[in-house]
């Protein structure tokens, strides 16, 4: 039996981390294979089971996992990950600056990437993953997780103009004015790109249209009765195709094959978030997928 558990961090993380997420079970052969469409935020991946396999999508070798995995944002189906044996994984899913607010990563260097933690994050990840094998349960290392992170936020840059623009664009599902939120930031547009990039990995009108594509996956996938059309229109397509265009460029499948290959990888959250006695038990953040 796979077991897939959510939550979100303590309040004074949540500038900085979305939610943490584990996962444990068995899976047999053949594997399973996950693939890592694109997503608008960076992630810490720490493996404690069987390795795990990522296949690049064009000619590539084959690699196996590290045990700690610094993942950047990525902008297209660049791998697939092959998951088999024993699946035990815990995931720190960061908002869009938070992984460079904590660490002074320039995001734009992991972007369309992933590296060895260790090698990235030297002897504090080190130490946090040895002491997360020491927890007993997902909430025990959710707050260790709380408390390590908690202490580099002390000491992290503020939650600024950038920060806001990048959380609205995420949380709006892609829908803002670029312009109005460089100008609020007192940005001219220019800076307010780099200062973007530097920050977040990517431009802002492209890391809009990945946050569309995520809200509009997400939506489909809480509720199944919508029509592709509907979803097309409520996240603010111009039509259908506009929205099977992003699909393609962002996951290298049609709308329906995408859907069909995550629900494979993730039944167990969708069987939470699909029912309402269980929907308010998926975590702070309110994605289906990661």
């Amino acid at each position: 039996m796979n077991r897939q558990s959510f939550c979100g961090p303590t309040p004074g993380l949540r500038p900085l981390v979305r939610f943490y997420t584990e996962r444990e079970g068995r899976i047999g052969t053949p594997a399973l294979v996950h693939p890592v469409t694109a997503r608008a935020t960076p992630m810490i991946e720490f493996i404690f089971g069987d390795p795990i396999y990522a296949v690049p999508r064009e000619q590539g070798t084959v690699r196996e996992s590290p045990s700690v995995v610094v993942v950047g944002p990525q902008t297209h189906r660049r791998l697939d990950l092959h998951l088999q044996g024993v699946l035990k994984f815990f995931v720190i899913m960061f908002q869009p600056d938070g992984l460079n607010r904590l660490f002074s990563i320039p995001m734009c260097e992991l972007t369309d990437a992933d590296f060895d933690g260790h090698a990235v994050l030297g002897a504090f990840i080190s130490r946090v993953r040895e002491r997360l094998g020491e927890c007993k349960s997902f909430e025990q290392r959710a707050g260790l997780v709380d408390e390590l992170l908690l202490h580099r936020a002390l000491v992290s840059p503020e939650y600024d103009g950038i920060s806001a623009a990048a959380n609205r664009i995420l949380l709006g599902g892609g829908r803002a004015s670029i312009a109005a939120l460089a100008d609020r930031a007192g940005l001219s547009m220019r800076h307010f790109e780099r200062r973007f990039i530097e920050r977040v990995g990517m431009r802002p009108k492209l890391f809009a249209r990945i946050a569309r594509f995520e809200a509009a996956l997400d939506g489909k996938a809480r509720f199944t009765a919508k029509s592709w059309t509907d979803v097309a229109h409520q996240f603010g397509y111009y039509d259908q195709m506009h929205m099977v265009h992003d699909f393609g460029e962002f996951t290298g499948e049609t709308p329906t094959g995408t859907l069909v290959h995550l629900e494979n990888v993730f039944r167990e959250r969708l069987l939470k978030v699909r029912s309402p006695r269980d929907s308010e038990a998926a975590g702070d953040d309110s994605r289906v997928f990661f």
